[in-house]
């Protein structure tokens, strides 16, 4: 009895795991300390965040142009357009910096005609 529980508490040996040569081994990555942690963006990353949101859209540009709709391009095509466009200026269209959600809103305007025009 006493080796049947012996057996049953012993903490369970790793099975070796079957590694394919196509596949490497997932080596741990270090993690740094708390006080010498990195900031998850750099300056240079926020300036060119920057510098993209702050380009303005041009009134007088094309809808096809700013969605990026070409004229031999599929109605499945189109549609996957209008979509990536979709989401990301509908995420845009809730964010603190007026300029950016001013940009979102016009884009949102289009990307709704231009479904209406290629989709419809």
């Amino acid at each position: 009895m006493f080796s049947f529980l012996k057996k049953f508490f012993q903490p369970k040996q790793a099975k070796p795991r079957l590694i394919l040569p196509s596949h490497p081994q997932p080596q741990p990555t270090p993690r740094p300390a708390a006080a010498s942690q990195a900031p998850a963006t750099s300056p240079k990353a926020k300036e060119e965040w920057a510098k993209q949101a702050a380009q303005k859209i041009s009134p007088d540009a094309d809808p096809e142009a700013l969605c990026g709709i070409e004229p031999g391009m599929t109605r499945e095509q189109i549609s996957a357009q209008l979509a990536i466009l979709y989401r990301r200026h509908n995420r845009a269209a809730s964010s603190l910096e007026p300029s950016l959600r001013d940009e979102a809103e016009l884009m949102l305007e289009v990307i709704a005609s231009m479904r209406q025009k290629h989709l419809s």
